[in-house]
């Protein structure tokens, strides 16, 4: 039986294979143009670690998980379908107007970017009230005449519906993209309200104009699973959502925007996991890739989440783990504003051509650059994807850089790890703040190849318990990948007043057998298949709600309105509070989790070394200080067993990531091949 996780990331794609005892991985350069074939050849990696043939290894395959960029490139850089909008005559402009929203570019407040063009909107002559009552009926022949038009005319190439109040009577909106389907079958139709029944129609309209924008972004993910099935695959691709649950290619084309954070789903899904093993259940999660660093929060195991994700500053409706995003990678770019002050990201050097140190034709430095440079990392023991780094070559770029504003290569590329270190400490900060945590009160789990290089020094400047690294941590998106369990959302506007008069019995069974349903067809045995119940509760016709947990077979009105004030109170202070204002049920949620085939962290068989000296397998200079470099102790993890304890300043090395214990800290060896570094 073996178990197979991939992250497609932005410079490297990582592997993940388990068999339940041993655990191998792997790393091979992201192909930007065909994410697929950086895929395969991770799995040759993979089968070539095995010593057996890749079809052998495929068809032994159990389960395999993906967590896909696919979706996030298509809007990152802009490359989705011409989109057409039939909305509410009179309400054409409510997508551009966005509620008045702004997002921040560069410093400056800008309109949110719009999807679809003005002359891509067409308005419908219908109304439905705030009660579903038809007000004006649907004018059928004007559907047929607009979406005509836009196809036939306009040449759009994708159809989003959303009428107003279609979540209190959804027949227009459904008769209008029926209508579509039918005159234009090979059309890709979305319907607001069938991918979102709740009260808000922006956000409605968000999610069938993003849906419809992307709908075509799987289809190099469709070409991937055909390719693995010829080479030996026997079992359905499964996909991490946003949601940091499982899903199968069929479903996610029903609502691709659900994929948009795909992999920091994954890496947070793996660190609730590492949290929960080392102890501290309790951790915020900080991944560091090749193009980014993603933040989330991981509370007694399970991730926190917002249920209206905002996407290219658009707020929508999709359910998501919630994660805080900043352009600091191990790719992200140097370089000099017109101030003359030295800058970091958020562009990136990406796959191709990388970091100047990979050979691949970059010329500015990039933060993988500066930590060679510096010492952090060694080109001995480096081994990602095949790859030698060329440290006179960072050096080169650095001074090249350095020249521009009488800087030595050095100094640029301190100076670059120290605007990494603070770029990340904002980010940290600013979800810290959104959500009322206290930092001294949990850990901070390090993900990604150049997180453990940064991350303990942030908690130990933050004041964080202690950080949480891993043999793994490198690939710990790709453990993710494959340990998350099939999840899947059903929800039901209420919008009703504490307390309730009625217990929803007969609500929550239908949304249960809805997702049954979906669960059988992912061939989820009845006994691996779990639900839980959620309830959205705010203030009185207030927009900001707060999700609790709610037994399913009785909701308890002065008990959730009771938990509601102690979080409300704890979130935004308890003078945000009045006794007298009345408190509102907005959505009921179930959720429905199937349990799968899924890896687990290996255990450290060896036990802890006998007493005695544990001495470093080398030492390196290592400029901590700007001025001059000190010699730092440098241990192999691979002569590190459970219980052994390295003392900072040390670096523990691997086969792809570094871990820095900083000065009066300490890295202790956990089970699990898993570190924790503590201040003394």
């Amino acid at each position: 039986m073996l178990v197979i996780g991939i992250d497609v990331g932005g410079t490297f794609t990582d592997v993940v294979c388990s068999d339940g005892a041993t655990t191998w991985k792997a790393k091979s350069p992201t192909i930007p143009d065909n994410f697929g074939e950086g895929v395969i050849k991770g799995c040759e990696l993979i089968a070539g670690q095995m010593e057996v043939g890749l079809e052998d290894m495929l068809s032994a395959v159990e389960r395999f998980g993906l967590g896909t960029t696919a979706v996030t490139n298509v809007l990152a850089t802009r490359q989705g379908l011409r989109v057409g909008l039939l909305t509410t005559a009179g309400f054409e402009k409510h997508l551009h107007l966005a509620r008045g929203s702004r997002v921040n570019v560069d410093g400056w407040l800008e309109m949110p970017w719009n999807p679809v063009g003005s002359a891509d909107i067409v308005g419908i002559e219908e109304r439905i009230d705030r009660g579903g009552n038809v007000v004006e009926p649907l004018n059928e022949a004007a559907v047929e005449r607009a979406v005509h038009r836009l196809c036939a005319e306009r040449g759009v190439e994708a159809l989003a519906v959303s009428f107003l109040w279609s979540c209190r009577n959804s027949t227009h909106e459904k008769a209008a993209a029926d209508i579509a389907r039918r005159a234009y079958p090979g059309l890709p139709v979305f319907s607001g309200v069938e991918l979102h029944p709740i009260q808000r129609e922006y956000e409605r309209t968000t999610m069938a104009v993003l849906n419809a924008y992307t709908a075509r972004a799987l289809d190099g993910v469709e070409d991937l699973e055909r390719d693995l099935r010829t080479l030996g695959l026997k079992v359905p691709l499964l996909l991490l959502h946003s949601g940091g649950g499982a899903m199968t290619v069929a479903d996610a084309r029903e609502s691709p925007l659900g994929l948009a954070s795909s992999g920091p789903a994954a890496g947070t899904v793996a660190a609730g996991e590492l949290a929960r093993v080392v102890g501290p259940e309790d951790a915020m999660c900080c991944d560091m890739g090749g193009t980014s660093t993603d933040v989330s929060v991981v509370m007694e195991g399970t991730a926190e989440r917002r249920q209206q994700a905002i996407i290219n500053g658009l707020v929508t409706g999709v359910s998501s783990i919630d994660v805080e995003s900043i352009g600091a990678g191990g790719g992200s770019i140097a370089w000099i504003d017109s101030r003359g002050m030295l800058r970091v990201g958020p562009k990136s050097a990406r796959a191709i051509p990388g970091p100047v140190c990979y050979g691949r034709g970059g010329t500015t430095p990039t933060i993988t650059d500066a930590n060679l440079l510096l010492g952090y990392i060694s080109p001995e023991s480096f081994k990602s994807g095949g790859i030698e780094l060329d440290v006179e070559a960072a050096s080169a770029a650095c001074e090249s850089l350095g020249a521009e504003i009488g800087l030595s290569a050095m100094e640029v590329a301190y100076g670059i790890r120290e605007i990494a270190i603070a770029e990340m400490e904002k980010a940290i900060l600013a979800r810290l703040a959104s959500s009322g945590h206290d930092p001294r009160k949990l850990s901070i789990v390090s993900i990604g190849g150049s997180g453990s290089l940064f991350v303990p020094t942030i908690a130990k400047q933050l004041g964080f318990k202690s950080t949480i690294s891993s043999e793994f941590s490198s690939v710990l998106s790709a453990y993710g990948a494959a340990s998350a369990d099939i999840r899947y959302e059903k929800v039901l506007p209420v919008d009703l007043v504490l307390p309730l008069q009625s217990d929803f019995a007969a609500e929550f069974e239908g949304l249960k057998h809805a997702l049954d349903s979906h669960l059988e067809a992912n061939g989820v045995p009845g006994d691996q298949r779990e639900y839980c119940c959620e309830a959205d509760v705010r203030l009185y016709r207030q927009k900001a709600f707060i999700t609790l947990p709610l037994d399913e077979a009785r909701i308890d009105s002065d008990q959730l309105a009771q938990t509601f004030k102690a979080l409300y109170a704890e979130r935004y202070g308890p003078a945000a509070y009045s006794e007298t204002t009345m408190v509102e049920l907005s959505t009921l949620r179930v959720v429905g989790v199937g349990r799968t085939t899924r890896a687990r962290l290996p255990e450290d068989a060896r036990g802890a070394e006998p007493a005695g000296q544990l001495d470093p397998s080398a030492a390196r200079e290592v400029w901590t200080e700007r001025e001059t470099p000190i010699e730092v102790p440098v241990y192999h993890l691979d002569a590190l067993h459970t219980g052994h304890v390295v003392e900072g300043p040390a670096l523990i090395d691997t086969s792809d990531t570094t871990i820095w214990t900083p000065p009066e800290m300490s890295t202790h060896v956990r089970s699990n091949r898993s570190l924790e570094t503590l201040s003394d």
